[in-house]
């Protein structure tokens, strides 16, 4: 029996021993991947450099404060051109109805106010 576990074992040791090979390989075929990938990435960094610095040219040659504000004024005008704007019964209606919530939230703060007040005289008096 000693000698059947013993066999049993060895068949194990075997079977792991196998399993773990083509793991090592996949490993491997990770490692020289990533390999390839630094070989490459200093070649996209050099084309990215150039990049930059042509960015950086075109951004040193911006036009004076006068042509930006000028652009800036028209890009507001041409925005606004897009809004739709409400007509004169709906303006009246909406006015209508920001009074009433502004009126409506000043009575309530008032009477919140008045209310604490009345309490905080009761407990400083006595």
């Amino acid at each position: 029996m000693a000698t059947n576990k013993k066999a049993k074992t060895a068949s194990s040791k075997q079977k792991k021993t196998n399993n773990t090979q083509p793991q090592a390989q996949k490993s491997e075929d990770k490692a020289a991947n990533l390999v390839k990938t630094e070989k490459k990435a200093p070649q996209t960094t050099a084309k990215n450099e150039k990049k930059t610095q042509k960015k950086s040219s075109d951004k040193s040659k911006k036009p004076n404060i006068f042509q930006q504000m000028v652009d800036f004024i028209k890009a507001v005008y041409h925005e606004l051109r897009k809004v739709t704007w409400l007509d004169k019964k709906e303006l009246t209606q909406k006015t209508g109805v920001v009074a009433g919530i502004v009126a409506i939230f000043t009575l309530l703060v008032w009477v919140v106010d008045t209310g604490l007040g009345g309490l905080a005289a009761l407990f400083l008096n006595k």
